[in-house]
């Protein structure tokens, strides 16, 4: 956290323009422990005032939101703005399985252009070679867009955190060579679009491959539905040609009428044998006057980009061209009150040099800029001018600060769903000192820790992904595993063992301790000696998300990856953005982030969330965290598949309302242990907590073999040896030919016995949240070491796209 402003004056000043941001007030009830939230919002230095009278709509999969980004586009007047980490120009946002295949983005774009829409893409230029996010490919085709009435430009935003560039190389850009400098330390990772300047779209869902998905979570590829590159999956190696039908959809010039080609060197995944990698994420739509905020985002830094650096051919956005393009006609005004019902406050993370590079562009003769374009107010804009000067010497933290805010005021429950969960957490067990500086853990520890000595109930529900993407043997993938299992669990720091440590704390006169400090292998000894080693159990549940199906030939399973950046707080306030917890993402000299903090003044009211506890909740927060549980728990599954089946009710004790209730709690609880348990029944190669090592899982899987050859998948999924079956088959020793003569043995053929295994999987798998495997890799006696680049995500011995100088 950053210390507060101290400058007075300004400050005070500053702080009236923020009054009303907590400003939401419930009637108590009677007979009830009960509590009134304190502030969500950042007031310390924010980006953005919070907006009033918002229309917000959440999206829980890939299918609906794409779907409506796609309805956006179509209905464009004036101009579109994306912001993404990765875009991918032939990803279909809707109508899949069409022959005509109108919903591809690059036709939507095109078709916009033509009416006269002026679009404008910021693409995150990949700084490490290692790591393609075909931010090349992207520009290379939009940039092939007719102009028509309208136009497109694409910009790579290049690295502005201020850390040291650590090596360069040459690339070719419109024709000439220019050198591009590789601060690996940098990610421009903000997921966004704006259409004519009064709605927008926030979250972690980039309009990429991969990403489209439904509530049923299929782990099967459906050709028709997931077209060449979009049948996605970080974790495999791709196992087949392209078919004749796959090649006649690809151009023989790259086009934006055309798919991409294989970019994994001509190979596609075997949907006979191989899972597609099922998408979890979250994002909102608001319509109203914080999508004013996401389009100064992108102006602010589109035009502190253009014209520099590797930017310098690269043109900035003018008001003339706005006003031509008749964009202040449907600009919103964040001065005045939408037509909704939600108070809004946009955040972002930046470095220091972003702000200072940005800093000329609050200045009075940069129109659109300020928050009061259309009714000017000098007096107020002198104030936020200052306040933006003073500020740009330090990192813009406001995504961190609104959550730290959000979790200080929690009274009830927290539950969150993120990508990472690296945080300062101590040393680990071999005694490598954790590399995260964000206090998170720290944070929520605190947070139960009121409620264990105020002796109420409290509860956090923490969902990971099993692993980032990529191969569990490349150093991202390993380091970052490692750190979220050690945060969670092993570390000194770690989340359960500051809560053990509030538990002793709680209990210390009872026990007869002194007031000092208690070791952890004294804590633990206690702990164990009043049987109360799994009371942390009480405060906080960890899942992942898996899910399972088949094909004639094979039965398939793999993690659902949680990408989402997901905040619930008392099921009051929604933080919902790009921003992962990790450094990289919330100290703000790494990567770029955006998100919204959103708190709803509909049906503000007393809930009963269990556990004896009355909440003001929040029609938003409130209702987005009950679909998910549903989604998760399976009762949401809507469409056909061979996996997970729909469930007409919750499961036996899961008051879903009550999310705070022991019941609740246990019967997810055991619910997600019972999933666990049964994908390790069937499957050799899942996570579990008898894997010693992070790599064991892999070691024990075998590819399929016919006689001494091994055919390697890398991805075929491996079975408990009760679910094989093991055939002799005679096969052609060689192949005739005018000298040879061929001959003939015997093989043992090794196939999965797929009846029977889905029979037991769809027996004892209800809904996808499966039981974090907190020991996974507990024998490890080596620290996996981070790469050094810190990747975002593994390069998984990718080739570079251009040789390092």
């Amino acid at each position: 956290m950053q210390a507060p402003y101290t400058r007075k004056s300004n400050y005070k000043l500053f702080l009236l323009l923020l009054m009303n941001s907590s400003a939401h007030r419930v009637q108590l009830a009677p007979d009830s422990i009960s509590t009134v939230t304190a502030k969500y919002f950042d007031s310390q230095k924010p980006f953005a005032f919070p907006r009033y009278g918002n229309a917000c709509k959440y999206f829980e999969n890939g299918r609906d939101y794409l779907g409506a980004v796609a309805q956006s586009f179509r209905e464009a007047r004036s101009f579109i703005m994306i912001t993404d980490w990765q875009l991918d120009y032939d990803v279909e946002l809707d109508q899949r399985g069409t022959s005509e295949h109108k919903g591809r983005l690059s036709a939507l774009l095109a078709d916009a252009v033509k009416r006269g829409v002026h679009v404008r893409i910021m693409l995150y230029d990949a700084v490490n070679p290692m790591l393609d996010t075909h931010e090349e490919i992207a520009q290379e085709v939009f940039g092939k867009i007719p102009d028509g009435r309208g136009s497109v430009e694409v910009l790579l935003a290049n690295p502005n955190t201020g850390r040291s560039a650590i090596g360069a190389y040459n690339i070719p850009r419109n024709g000439k060579r220019i050198v591009k400098h590789m601060n690996c330390f940098f990610s421009h990772h903000q997921k966004s679009v704006v259409v004519d300047g009064h709605i927008a779209y926030v979250g972690g869902l980039d309009l990429a491959y991969g990403r489209w998905d439904t509530n049923s979570f299929d782990v099967v590829i459906d050709r028709k539905i997931h077209v060449l590159n979009d049948a996605y999956n970080s974790q495999l190696v791709p196992g087949r040609e392209m078919s004749s039908q796959e090649l006649q959809l690809v151009g023989p010039y790259r086009s934006y009428r055309t798919f991409e080609k294989s970019l994994s060197g001509g190979k596609l995944f075997d949907e006979t044998c191989q899972p597609r990698q099922p998408w979890q994420d979250v994002a909102v739509q608001i319509l109203g006057p914080a999508a004013f905020d996401v389009f100064n985002n992108f102006v602010l830094r589109w035009n502190s980009f253009a014209g520099t650096d590797t930017n310098f051919l690269d043109g900035s956005m003018r008001a003339g061209w706005f006003k031509r393009a008749n964009g202040p006609d449907l600009l919103a005004d964040p001065l005045q009150r939408g037509q909704g019902t939600a108070a809004v406050q946009i955040c972002r993370s930046a470095s220091s040099q972003q702000l200072r590079d940005e800093l000329k562009l609050w200045g009075d003769r940069y129109e659109f800029i300020n928050d009061d374009w259309n009714t000017r107010n000098t007096e107020r804009r002198k104030i936020v001018q200052k306040a933006r000067q003073d500020w740009c010497t330090e990192h813009q933290t406001s995504i961190l600060d609104a959550m730290v805010n959000s979790i200080r005021s929690a009274r009830g429950f927290i539950y969150i769903e993120n990508q990472f969960f690296m945080s300062e957490c101590g040393v680990d067990r071999n005694g490598r000192k954790c590399p995260s500086e964000n206090k998170i853990i720290a944070e929520l520890a605190n947070a139960v820790g009121q409620a264990i000595h105020a002796g109420r109930p409290f509860h956090i529900w923490l969902v990971l992904p099993e692993h980032p993407e990529g191969l569990m043997e490349a150093a991202a993938t390993s380091s970052q595993t490692w750190w979220a299992l050690q945060g969670v669990m092993g570390a000194s720091g770690s989340l359960v063992k500051r809560i053990n440590n509030s538990i002793v704390r709680k209990n210390s006169k009872k026990w007869g301790l002194d007031s000092g400090p208690v070791p952890l292998a004294a804590q633990e000894s206690l702990l164990a000696k009043y049987g109360m080693t799994n009371e942390w159990k009480k405060y906080l549940t960890v899942l992942n998300l898996r899910n399972y199906g088949c094909t004639d030939r094979c039965v398939l399973t793999e993690m659902v990856y949680v990408h989402s950046k997901l905040l619930i707080v008392d099921d009051a306030v929604a933080i919902i953005g790009s921003a992962n917890i990790n450094d990289r993402s919330l100290l703000g000299n790494g990567d770029t982030e955006l998100a919204a903090v959103i708190v709803d003044e509909a049906e503000a009211k007393m809930t009963d969330v269990g556990g004896g506890i009355r909440l003001p909740t929040r029609k938003f927060a409130r209702d987005l965290r009950m679909s998910q549980w549903r989604k998760h728990l399976g009762m949401l599954v809507d469409v056909k598949t061979t996996g997970v089946q729909r469930a007409r009710t919750a499961p036996s004790g899961v008051d879903i309302e009550k999310p705070l209730s022991d019941s609740s709690i246990t019967g997810i609880r055991r619910l997600s242990e019972a999933n666990r348990n049964a994908y390790s029944e069937v499957f050799l190669h899942t996570p579990r907590d008898s894997h010693k090592t992070l790599t064991e899982g892999r070691e024990l899987a075998f590819p399929l073999k016919i006689g001494s050859v091994e055919r390697d998948f890398s991805t075929v999924p491996k079975l408990q040896p009760k679910y094989m079956v093991h055939k002799r088959v005679r096969l052609p020793s060689v192949i005739p030919s005018a000298t040879s003569e061929q001959s003939s043995h015997d093989v043992i053929l090794s196939t999965h016995n797929v009846a029977d295994a889905i029979r037991y999987l769809r027996d004892n798998v209800h809904g996808f949240f499966v039981a974090m495997p907190l020991h996974w890799a507990s024998y490890q006696t080596e620290t996996p070491l981070a790469p050094a680049a810190d990747s975002m995500i593994a390069a998984n011995g990718l080739e570079a796209k251009e040789a390092i100088v």
